[in-house]
């Protein structure tokens, strides 16, 4: 499994978007951050994730196939919750972006970044072969079983000797 380095990707989104970025996982922890307010190892709050991971129920409220990003509005800022089955993008925007420019190729972004550490992490198992195991173990049992045998006449003749 090839860790990845999220603090290095929050860098280069910063300087491509222009943008205080953060990245959580599905669970909603922060695996890397330039947000003061989503901090790196810190758990997204309760009701933000809640809404993220209810957004099925959401869009079927909505008759929509699926919803891809939240945007709240807050007094200063906008931040924007765009999210892939295992990854949670937090980008934190000014007021005067556009969101329907900016959430495109962020969302594309998040695709890609998404894709690549599902490859990353795909562990292969190679086919394991009872049948030689087994094989193995019944040998190692005789083995061991004439061991005994060889030891007990050692065993036997002591008792002997010693009665």
């Amino acid at each position: 499994m090839i860790d990845t380095d999220y603090d290095e990707i929050i860098t280069q989104l910063e300087n491509e978007l222009n943008a205080e970025c953060a990245i959580a996982n599905k669970y909603g922890i922060i695996l890397g951050s330039a947000i003061e307010e989503f901090s790196k190892g810190k758990v997204i709050p309760q009701k933000i994730l809640e809404l993220i991971l209810n957004r099925q129920d959401i869009a079927n409220v909505l008759s929509l196939d699926m919803i891809t990003s939240f945007a709240l509005e807050a007094k200063e800022y906008n931040y924007l919750f765009t999210f892939s089955e295992d990854l949670i993008l937090i980008s934190k925007l000014g007021l005067d972006v556009n969101l329907a420019k900016f959430m495109p190729s962020i969302r594309m972004f998040l695709k890609n970044l998404s894709n690549k550490i599902i490859k990353q992490d795909r562990i292969e198992f190679s086919n394991f072969d009872f049948a030689k195991e087994l094989s193995q173990m019944e040998k190692s049992i005789k083995e061991e079983k004439n061991k005994k045998d060889n030891y007990s006449i050692v065993k036997d003749l002591i008792k002997y000797i010693s009665s």
